[in-house]
């Protein structure tokens, strides 16, 4: 009777451990449940996902810089003049359009009579000494005159002829007409006129204004030729070569991109570790205005990878993943989850890289994945 008792008791110790020992099968299939995502295809056809293969794309380091629009320097006029004077006309504004030669402003000033007056005066006065030097050096040839009077006839007409010359060069960029001049026709007005084609950008004068000489009075600009002028920082500026082609934006307009190219590399380091990049715009046919502010952005040693759209990428236990079709069934499709590396999206792309072998045939969630799996 006693040997039966301990035969029962070793039989139901032998149950119990047998029913709490977890069978090996089940635990594998239970780990590879958690790294795979079931999406019925009732749920994908009535559901925003989508399907896609890999593709070849080229991706390269990017670095980004600041600068302004701007034209050349022979783009750029400021209006001023030689003489003062007070403005007697003027009728141009900010924004209006101005060919080379147009009549911008005209100054007044009694002063300008009296030059007029002077050059006419001495330029009678030169034909007289000029006939008198011809003629005392004819009797001085002839011995009839002495040396002496002969060099005093030739030093006054060579003198007032250099004064004559300067009074022209004068009167010229007063840009008065000296033909009329010589005919008695004299004026108290100067006119100021266009010195390049272009757009009025600044107007600091108004009508009665008296305007000393080298008076910035107005500005215009040849928007035709217009440029960026990029600050590259120190340690990028060995990536930037001209020739090089670029993207950039007027961020306070739109996110609209645009392309340029590198015509000149600056020569020295400005005193915030910059250097001064100039680009030109492959199409100039957009309407930017002078001072605007752009963003750069130029791309350095360019690879091509697998890549995926930006949305087929989702973060979850802090590591990126994607979701790619491990079977198909006639109910649902199978997703497994694969770690990727982390690295910047370019044009709404981002490289598909990961330590397991990924091949351009696979197939992965590219649509819907952050619903999926956040749900």
């Amino acid at each position: 009777m006693k040997t039966l008792n301990i035969l029962l008791l070793i039989a139901l110790v032998s149950v119990a451990c047998s029913k709490s020992k977890p069978e090996a099968g089940n635990t594998e299939e239970t780990l590879a449940n958690q790294n795979e995502i079931v999406l019925s295809k009732t749920q994908f056809n009535t559901g925003e996902f989508k399907i896609e293969n890999p593709d070849s794309t080229e991706f390269a380091e990017q670095f980004k810089v600041t600068g302004m629009i701007d034209v050349p320097p022979e783009n750029r006029a400021e209006v001023s003049s030689f003489f003062s004077g007070f403005v007697s006309e003027t009728h141009l504004l900010v924004g209006d359009v101005v060919q080379k030669g147009d009549l911008l402003i005209k100054l007044t000033n009694p002063d300008f009579i009296q030059q007029q007056q002077n050059f006419v005066e001495n330029y009678n006065q030169l034909n007289f000494l000029e006939s008198e030097y011809q003629r005392k050096q004819n009797l001085y040839n002839d011995k009839v005159v002495s040396e002496k009077v002969y060099q005093k006839a030739k030093s006054d007409y060579l003198s007032l002829s250099a004064k004559v010359k300067g009074q022209r060069r004068t009167l010229e960029l007063m840009n008065v007409n000296i033909n009329s001049v010589l005919n008695g026709n004299f004026s108290e007005n100067i006119n100021i006129y266009a010195p390049i084609s272009g757009k009025i950008s600044k107007v600091n004068i108004s009508k009665g204004m008296y305007i000393q000489p080298s008076t910035m009075m107005m500005e215009i600009l040849d928007t035709d030729h217009i440029h960026l002028e990029l600050n590259v920082f120190e340690k990028d500026i060995m990536k930037v070569n001209v020739d090089d082609t670029l993207e950039f934006k007027i961020p306070e307009i739109s996110k609209e991109s645009f392309k340029a190219y590198v015509r000149l590399v600056g020569a020295e380091i400005n005193t915030n570790r910059s250097v001064r990049v100039h680009a030109h715009p492959i199409n100039a046919s957009h309407n930017f205005s002078v001072g605007m502010f752009v963003e750069a952005y130029f791309k350095n040693n360019p690879k091509t990878q697998l890549s995926l759209p930006a949305s087929a990428f989702v973060e979850t236990e802090n590591t990126l993943k994607v979701l790619r079709l491990k079977k198909e069934t006639q109910e649902a499709y199978i997703f497994e989850f694969i770690n990727v590396e982390n690295s910047s999206e370019q044009e709404n792309r981002r490289a598909l890289k990961s330590e397991k072998p990924i091949k351009i045939t696979d197939q992965f969630l590219t649509q819907g994945v952050f619903d999926l799996v956040k749900s």
